[in-house]
């Protein structure tokens, strides 16, 4: 499983990923690796950050998860 958070401008980016850390730590999955630059970001046709992606899926854009929100997320892909 490949976790990607995007965003790493602003608090709430980087909140994300740390909580996307967290998660993955939670559910014994790789960590995430954070993207930053705007044009690789717009790559994935997200226009609002934070983002995250799993495995190449955009699953969700433009708000702060909580580590147990993508902990669902990732469950729900395992």
């Amino acid at each position: 499983m490949k976790i990607i958070t995007l965003g790493s401008c602003c608090k709430k980016s980087k909140q994300n990923h740390e909580n996307a850390v967290i998660a993955a730590k939670n559910c014994g999955v790789d960590e995430p690796i954070n993207i930053g630059d705007t044009m690789e970001i717009m790559k994935y046709g997200v226009m609002s950050t934070p983002a995250l992606v799993i495995d190449g899926k955009v699953v969700a854009m433009g708000r702060l998860l909580s580590v147990e929100q993508i902990e669902k997320l990732i469950k729900e892909r395992l």
